[in-house]
């Protein structure tokens, strides 16, 4: 009995030794990097930075693929099939947890298919409201939310930007109609032309659209305000309960050997806080943001609840 617990025991040594020398060599073949998103906008060129600075420090290739469509679930899908050995990754951000809580019947399970591996970076949300609102202030929007329907643009169902919004009003207490758009382009096009009411997105979405005058920052989701809207006030100011940002994230597939998560969280994180890391991040509105493998899974498990119980309340799950 005691020779074969022995043999037990170094069995499981041996096993363990061998996880960690192959985490050390990983990677020894081309990376696989899933953007669930078409090429362009913030995701982009955040994920194929990440992708280029992995490539340097791993010297192996790192290639980007783009897999875009419904809501990110087509992309989120692909990664979750693949084999969990670390050379298929995904890039993707907060529209992984909304779309966990808008759709019922994905072909696979956000918390337990998909392992979330590091954050990159996060940006604050942004109210928008059309220069033909009759509204400069929330509290204005309130007020004519009291005596009409508010149309709220949004980046296409179960997106980031639209659970946002629905955050928003919901904290506002208005009456609304969503209009989704096939993304945050498409319904920023519209709120400059007045066709809508309201959006809320990415403050890197929705910046340069502001300072131009062709529509109003009325407030920041949460409680800090963003340096590059430095005079529009928070929710939090605002005495509106109404908290949530955008980010830029990493997951692989299950079955992913530990030790190879924590090397590419450990990784990424240290390609991110480099100088050029914050300045591809402030690019875009966003600042780098760091956290381990459980505090990271922690964060997104959290998300997809908060949004579900939202989606269900609303009748936005589908």
């Amino acid at each position: 009995m005691n020779m074969i617990k022995t043999a037990i025991a170094a069995f499981a040594a041996l096993a363990c030794i061998s996880a960690t020398a192959a985490a050390e060599d990983f990677p020894t073949k081309p990376v696989t990097m899933v953007i669930p998103f078409v090429p362009g906008g913030s995701t982009d060129p955040v994920g194929r930075f990440l992708a280029n600075a992995l490539q340097e420090k791993w010297g192996q290739p790192v290639v980007v693929s783009n897999k875009p469509g419904a809501g990110s679930t087509i992309g989120n899908a692909e990664v979750a099939k693949a084999k969990g050995d670390g050379y298929t990754i995904l890039f993707t951000t907060a529209a992984f947890t909304t779309a966990a809580a808008t759709f019922k019947s994905l072909n696979y399970d956000s918390k337990t298919d998909l392992i979330p591996v590091a954050i990159t970076s996060s940006s604050p949300y942004v109210v928008v409201g059309s220069s033909k609102l009759q509204a400069n202030t929330s509290d204005d929007l309130k007020e004519l939310a009291s005596s009409r329907e508010l149309f709220l643009a949004t980046a296409g169902l179960g997106s980031s930007a639209h659970f946002a919004g629905e955050l928003f009003l919901k904290a506002l207490g208005a009456k609304s109609k969503a209009i989704h758009y096939k993304g945050s382009s498409e319904a920023m096009l519209d709120m400059v032309a007045g066709r809508s009411d309201i959006y809320v997105g990415s403050v890197s979405a929705a910046v340069e659209n502001i300072k131009a005058g062709q529509v109003r920052g009325l407030a920041i989701l949460g409680a800090t305000r963003s340096e590059a809207l430095a005079d529009v006030p928070t929710t939090q100011e605002l005495g509106l309960d109404a908290s949530a940002f955008q980010w830029f994230g990493v997951f692989v597939p299950k079955g992913t050997p530990m030790e190879i998560v924590e090397k590419i969280n450990a990784d990424v994180n240290e390609a991110m806080s480099t100088v050029a890391g914050q300045e591809i991040a402030h690019k875009f509105g966003a600042t780098v943001k760091a956290m381990n493998v459980a505090e990271f899974g922690t964060f997104v498990h959290k998300e997809i609840d908060t949004w579900t119980a939202l989606a269900n309340e609303l009748g936005i799950a589908q």
